[in-house]
């Protein structure tokens, strides 16, 4: 994750997480932001890192980052909407981790101690694995009153395939996972981003 040191406008109120008083991006943020040319990235002597080398920690695929969930970021981003990684806290001010998130299951407590952001952060993404069908961002409307503190509840939530659609059995297990919230499955394919949501799922029938 990106440690955000300056910041100015009015962007940082729906982009990044809040730990000790500071702001992180995760890696989608930061290469939207640099993208568009509103984050110059250092490293840690201070010295600027061009685009081409956070496409290559993208390319590395760990902690849960892909191409595909980038596209898909990117993709909504550009459309107005608020976008935050499933299961992780945008603050930890009485914030309830989400046990539906991979390897959460042994933290799905009330977090009332910033002491452990950074290891809660860490767990999080190391254990995230886009390739399996499960949800991976929280997907908010445009709002200029969203608050960080309490963002309240996502419009959907994101799930990502590996290429095929989702089974049943999939569908109704994400769904209990995600208390009901509605879903949406994205797919990517040569960069073009395609989203569907099921509204009933049936068996064919043969004849």
């Amino acid at each position: 994750m990106a440690e955000v040191v300056e910041r100015k406008g009015k962007m940082w109120t729906t982009t990044g997480i809040v730990r000790n008083g500071k702001i992180y991006c995760c890696i989608e943020e930061t290469l939207f932001l640099a993208e568009i040319g509103a984050l110059h990235l250092l490293d840690e002597n201070d010295t600027p890192l061009p685009l081409k080398d956070i496409y290559a920690k993208m390319q590395e695929k760990k902690h849960g980052c892909s191409w595909e969930s980038f596209e898909a970021y990117k993709h909504l981003k550009a459309l107005g909407y608020v976008i935050g990684r499933h299961g992780i806290p945008w603050t930890l001010k009485t914030a309830k981790v989400d046990s539906s998130a991979q390897g959460s299951t042994k933290m799905n407590n009330i977090v009332d101690g910033e002491s452990r952001g950074s290891f809660i952060i860490t767990e999080m993404f190391r254990c995230l694995d886009i390739n399996e069908v499960q949800p991976v961002f929280d997907v908010y409307p445009p709002n200029s009153n969203f608050k960080k503190s309490s963002p309240g509840t996502p419009c959907f939530i994101l799930c990502f395939t590996s290429g095929h659609p989702p089974s049943k059995q999939e569908i109704e297990e994400l769904g209990r996972c995600c208390g009901g919230c509605p879903l949406k499955f994205c797919n990517v394919d040569h960069g073009r981003v395609s989203f569907f949501s099921f509204n009933r799922v049936e068996l064919p029938v043969l004849p």
